[in-house]
């Protein structure tokens, strides 16, 4: 409380004389001003908040000394142990750039100290920075309070009125510096560049609500303007507003928008001032639409004050003709898909400015309203603006088909199952329409008021050789007087399959690269197309067979393991000390698109249970878990591979009502040292399980009779799987 501690301790000195140093304690207050929701500029919430002061005392015009503030634990109570105890003191809070950093004790100037200026963002970081001062006097008895006023004033945007949304804010004539302390007749500084700030909210219009725009430095209003795009009553309102004469430190400055009746208006209020100052926009007749001199075709409109102008989504070219005042001229701003706007000759009379040509594409279902705007300036500076509004398609389009400006989605790949959903708006139909020669891949189905496309599948298509499949989406209206045509395309590719049960069960080993169809053996090279495979295995040369066992894979490693002999010993060539889970992972990642690993349930319908043995060479049938009736038939073949005597592999071949699959494959690896593989055990890659497995445990006749076992137990990540894919379930299959 007491200014002075221990001065009793300094000898007296003449009243002329300053006073000996000393502490001198102050209070700091700040001005709170209410932070608005969802503010967009900074993020500053706590905006009171004081984090480090430096005091700068200054006698006869100079600076004396530097002194950083103490905090004590009263709140906001500083003290400043200063050498001598006279002239004034200033406080500047929050410095976190250093701004005063090139400051000099009995070097700097007090004049020089005020003329400081920087940039806003150095002024309102994570806290605003704040200035104050008073004169020390050394007969206080009690603390003197400080007011500390921030550097900055706050631009924010209201719309307290229902119904009213805001879709576009600009704010023109932004000065890019001024001065952080506080001027002795409120002078601004000349700004050497201007900014405009632009804030879009056309993907979610702001309703009812406040937010914080930006913060500016105090400045002269020199061409400084707001302007608002809203919606009100069915249509686009452009609003122009001007700030006051002179923009204040420590002001909320607040852009406000109403709409009551049929009148929508902006206005800007200055909080703090005496006056209360309003600023009221009034609607801009310095750039409207001439309707009579303008060619414009029948899916175009003019808003009521004829500074909007609606294009529908089907697009078209047309002349706008624009009337402002004599010599002003026209510039255009912005960017939209497919819009060419190009502004024609101008006259010089009060008769139209100029004429803009204007060809715009139609909108495709999922692109989004967008925007150009017409600027009229004159002498250079900015007098009106006209904006052209190009309304979104209302058919709503969401989901993997994404159309380019062309209106092409090309997946450049295969894919089935949902492609997209419609939402199509009362007086529209969709149907698909595919080339004569092409077959009906895709179909609409209704799923309440969507539709969905769906991709579909065609087992063992001759067709399915990576040719392009497409077909067009094609929207129109009842009466089909106007209609839309989108193409879809995918490659078309795929595995041989059987159908065994209620599964698409690829016939071979996947080979090479798991996403490479050109690796696989495919439909149309499937070499038992017309006879039995297992009987096909078991004659076919030993290269042959080889080719058709396909690779070893470890979990995540999407490149096959081909067998490799070294000499001594065969092994896998690329085999690693570790791998991820096949249990956990994504069950289409080590597949082509389109195919998956199966699942426990999948080989399960082979088994009788987790540890089950399906007997030796010949055939037998028994029941499965589930009572399904299996019929099994082995084959034991003796093999050399890549020269060398590799020994005896089987083929399993298993039948259930009219399906036939073949199991068979190279065994397995267990650790990365040539010679490790069991090549009777197959362990076959399962999805869903962390821990287990499916495997065929295999044994040869001669070695432990009538013995093959379909086992679910434990198995480590390390070793290798033969992978048998098998087909993603899908929902439409076409013939």
């Amino acid at each position: 409380m007491a200014l002075l501690q221990g001065c009793s301790q300094i000898p007296d000195e003449s009243p002329t004389s300053p006073q000996r140093g000393g502490m001198f304690t102050v209070q700091l207050e700040t001005e709170s001003l209410a932070t608005a929701k969802n503010s967009v500029a900074n993020g500053n919430s706590d905006n009171t908040a004081i984090r480090q002061v430096i005091g700068y005392r200054f006698s006869e015009g100079i600076l004396r000394e530097i002194v950083p503030g103490i905090e004590s634990d009263a709140e906001g109570t500083y003290t400043f142990p200063l050498k001598e105890l006279s002239g004034d003191l200033r406080f500047v809070a929050n410095d976190e750039t250093g701004i005063f950093s090139q400051v000099e004790p009995e070097s700097t100037s007090l004049e020089a100290f005020l003329l400081h200026s920087t940039t806003v963002d150095r002024m309102a970081g994570d806290r605003f920075l704040m200035t104050g001062s008073t004169e020390i006097k050394t007969q206080n008895t009690t603390v003197p309070s400080i007011r500390m006023r921030r550097s900055v004033a706050r631009i924010d945007l209201f719309n307290p009125d229902r119904g009213v949304t805001v879709h576009h804010i600009t704010i023109r004539g932004i000065a890019d510096k001024g001065y952080v302390n506080e001027q002795p007749n409120s002078e601004t500084l000349e700004p050497t560049d201007k900014s405009d700030f632009t804030i879009d909210y056309t993907d979610a219009p702001l309703g009812n609500g406040r937010e914080t725009l930006l913060y500016l430095c105090e400045q002269g209003n020199e061409g400084l303007s707001a302007e608002a795009i809203v919606e009100f009553e069915g249509g686009l309102h452009r609003m122009v507003a001007t700030f006051p004469a002179q923009i204040l430190r420590n002001r909320i400055y607040t852009l406000q928008v109403h709409g009551k009746g049929a009148d929508v208006s902006l206005s800007i209020v200055a909080e703090g001032w005496e006056t209360n100052h309003t600023t009221e926009a009034l609607p801009d007749s310095k750039g409207i639409i001439d309707i009579d001199s303008s060619i414009l075709p029948g899916n175009v409109r003019v808003n009521a004050s004829l500074d909007t102008l609606f294009i529908s989504h089907r697009g078209g070219e047309f002349k706008l003709a624009l009337k402002a005042e004599a010599e002003a001229e026209v510039s255009i701003e912005g960017d939209a898909r497919g819009v060419t706007a190009t502004v024609e000759a101008r006259t010089k009379t009060l008769e139209p400015i100029a004429f803009v040509a204007v060809s715009c594409a139609h909108r495709m279902p999922h692109e989004k309203q967008s925007y150009l705007h017409l600027n009229i300036h004159r002498d250079q500076l900015y007098s009106g603006r006209i904006v052209l509004v190009f309304e979104p398609n209302p058919v709503l389009l969401s989901g993997a088909i994404k159309l380019d400006e062309n209106g092409i989605c090309d997946f450049g790949r295969y894919i089935d199952g949902e492609l997209g959903r419609i939402t199509l708006p009362e007086g529209k139909t969709a149907r698909l329409e595919f080339d004569p020669d092409e077959d009906p891949w895709m179909t609409l189905s209704q799923d309440g008021n969507e539709l969905r496309i769906l991709g579909g599948w065609k087992p063992n298509d001759p067709k399915a050789d990576g040719r392009i499949q497409e077909g067009r989406l094609i929207l129109s209206d009842s009466d089909e007087s106007y209609s839309e045509s989108y193409s879809i395309r995918r490659r078309n590719q795929g595995l041989p399959v059987v159908k065994i049960g209620e599964t698409w069960w690829c016939k071979y080993n996947l080979r090479g690269h798991v996403k490479s169809f050109e690796d696989q053996i495919s439909i149309q090279a499937d070499p038992a197309i017309n006879e039995e495979l297992a009987d096909y295995l078991n004659d076919c040369n030993e290269e042959e067979l080889l080719r058709l066992m396909g690779d070893q894979y470890q979990g995540g490693n999407q490149q096959g393991l081909p067998l490799r002999h070294d000499g001594t010993a065969f092994y896998h060539e690329g085999m690693l000390g570790s791998a991820q889970n096949f249990g956990t992972l994504d069950p289409t990642y080590m597949a082509p698109d389109g195919y998956q690993l199966p699942d426990y349930d999948d080989y399960a319908f082979f088994s009788g249970s987790n540890n089950y043995n399906i007997g030796g060479v010949g055939s037998r049938t028994y029941q499965n878990g589930a009572g399904d009736e299996i019929s099994v038939r082995i084959i034991e073949r003796d093999v050399s591979f890549l020269g060398e005597h590799y020994g005896i592999v089987s083929l399993y071949e298993f039948r259930s009502g009219t399906g036939c699959w073949i199991l068979y494959g190279l065994g397995h690896q267990w650790n990365t040292s040539p010679g490790s593989i069991s090549r009777m055990t197959l362990l076959l890659a399962t999805y869903g399980n962390s821990a287990n497995s499916w495997i065929m445990e295999g044994y040869a006749q001669n070695d432990r009779p009538n013995q093959n076992w379909l086992k679910f137990v434990n198995q480590n990540s390390t070793k290798t799987r033969v992978i048998r894919c098998i087909k993603s379930p899908v929902e439409y299959i076409y013939e």
